[in-house]
């Protein structure tokens, strides 16, 4: 699959448990962080849309270990209405080993009510001139 946003970490010891294995819910944060960069890379800032999110699914393959670099890959899988569908996965920089596999379900809101708002073309736009068409 084509990534066309990548966050990489090296995992340290603050983000493992006492076996030295990255805890579960760190990956969260790390997928959090690529999606910010992923922002970064469409041209949009935090702020600009309004984005909540609905869903998010992880899938554990094997465990980010104390000293490795993990990079994580995203894009939009799905954009809908008011929502779009990102995927993720999340592999060892050296051995390419998968460690994870995530599809979050962001909800586009209005700043003002939080309640859903249609998805802005804009946005679309943004998110096709990066990564090509997306289902819709």
């Amino acid at each position: 699959m084509d990534w066309p946003v990548t966050y990489a970490r090296k995992i340290r010891y603050s983000d493992t448990d006492a076996q030295g294995i990255v805890f579960n819910g760190n990956y969260s944060t790390y997928i959090d962080d690529t999606i910010t960069d992923y922002f970064d890379a469409i041209g949009y800032q935090w702020g600009e849309v309004e984005v909540v999110l609905r869903r998010m699914e992880i899938d554990f393959h094997s465990p980010g270990r104390l000293g490795e670099t993990l990079v994580t890959g995203a894009r939009v899988e799905r954009v809908g209405n008011s929502s779009m569908t990102m995927v993720m996965r999340v592999w060892e920089s050296e051995t390419e080993r998968l460690v994870v596999e995530a599809r979050q379900v962001q909800v586009v809101v209005s700043p003002e009510t939080f309640r859903p708002v249609p998805v802005p073309n804009e946005l679309v736009a943004a998110i096709e001139a990066v990564q090509g068409q997306v289902e819709r």
